[in-house]
């Protein structure tokens, strides 16, 4: 077999994921980072498996906690990935940020969530063509809040309140990057995506989606200069309070598979002297305390007891039964629920739902062919009186 000669009927799987890491400036940071900016974030593409956590410590103080944390990573992927460009918002310095060695990642600052473009180039022993992904950063949490926010006393005005009296719309809303480009009522994550093509480093080409201006308050396009500066606020008549959850980074990455059909012989060789790390059996072993609610009971819906004679709500007067707090998300997951690690016990529950898929798929196709036979049997019988009449 020659060299340039693929290897048939043979696929090669390495996993992987690709997401990002957002969390809110520190007071350091603040000081340091462009006027405006609330968050920092680290957009990532790594290996799927996560190296194993440290181990514990006979102290009883609790392991501190890493703000920082990113998953994956036990492999490297060096021997596969030449380089990864990552095609930032446009507002950002050098919006194509290269990366020719791991780790594959960018960290930077900002106050809006956008689109990041993702593209990976292959050793040249691959002979594989460029392949492009895409992220949305996400730098707050979604989903239903962990606790619920403090009330306001009665009688007091929010917090902040533009100084125009126009529609507040909060700095992270917006599409923008590293600086404010386009009005503050701005078109939200991924509104504003990268241009019809971009040079990279080394002078290739990256095609995404043509890009969409930005919009102000009243629908129509922003002007040249508009919505350059963060809105004016007026002084708080009282400290703003941060939920739990805010204080806690934002985790949103996707597992995929990088799968190499036919490869080359050098490229097949390549592939089995690296052989990936296997996944842990269960997602546990590496957390942000507070975080997740995944270890927290969500109790299920119960009968409001009846309120006490001169009472007002449910007994207990916490706007649960008894007074009983209910911790947790309930109904759909969100960011709280995102874990922090890929593992075995994952990719068995995807293979589930493929499977649940699949069979349902099965029933439907079942169902259709039942009635498609009992069609064809009234078809028949209606052409057999119609011949006889």
């Amino acid at each position: 077999m020659s060299s340039s000669e693929r290897i048939r009927n043979v696929q090669v799987h390495r996993p992987v994921i690709y997401g990002s890491q957002s969390r809110l400036l520190s007071d350091a940071e603040k000081a340091l980072a462009p006027p405006g900016h609330t968050h920092r974030w680290t957009v990532f593409f790594t290996s799927a498996t996560s190296p194993p956590p440290p181990a514990a410590s006979s102290s009883t103080q609790p392991p501190p906690i890493d703000m920082d944390y990113l998953p994956g990573g036990a492999d490297d992927l060096s021997y596969l990935v030449k380089k990864v460009t990552f095609r930032l918002h446009e507002t950002y310095p050098n919006p194509n940020r290269v990366c020719d060695k791991p780790p594959f990642l960018v960290s930077e600052t900002g106050w809006g969530e956008f689109t990041v473009q993702v593209r990976l180039q292959f050793v040249q022993e691959s002979g594989e063509k460029p392949l492009t992904l895409s992220h949305a950063i996400k730098l707050h949490h979604w989903g239903a809040p962990v606790e619920a926010p403090p009330a306001p006393p009665a009688g007091t005005a929010p917090p902040l309140r533009e100084a125009s009296g126009a529609a507040s719309v909060g700095p992270s809303t917006g599409a923008g990057g590293g600086t404010r480009a386009g009005s503050e009522a701005g078109a939200g994550a991924g509104g504003v995506s990268t241009p019809a093509a971009a040079t990279t480093g080394d002078g290739e080409q990256i095609k995404s989606e043509a890009s969409t201006p930005a919009r102000n308050a009243t629908g129509t396009p922003a002007t040249e200069g508009e919505g350059t500066e963060p809105p004016k606020m007026e002084e708080m008549t009282q400290p703003q309070t941060l939920s739990i959850a805010s204080k806690y980074p934002v985790h949103a990455w996707q597992y995929d598979e990088l799968v190499f059909s036919d490869p080359l012989p050098a490229f097949y060789t390549l592939l089995n002297q690296h052989p990936r790390h296997p996944f842990p059996p269960k997602t546990g072993g590496h957390a942000i305390k507070g975080k997740s609610t995944r270890d927290v009971t969500v109790e299920p819906p119960q009968t409001p007891a009846p309120a006490a004679e001169g009472s007002v709500g449910p007994a207990g007067g916490n706007n649960t039964p008894g007074g009983t707090v209910v911790v947790g998300i309930p109904g759909e997951l969100g960011s709280a629920d995102v874990p922090l690690e890929y593992s075995l016990a994952m990719e068995k529950g995807e293979w589930n739902k493929l499977d649940d898929v699949r069979v349902k798929i099965v029933e439907q196709m079942d169902r259709w062919r039942e009635r498609l036979i009992a069609q064809e049997k009234e078809l028949a019988k209606l052409k057999e009186e119609m011949n006889l009449a």
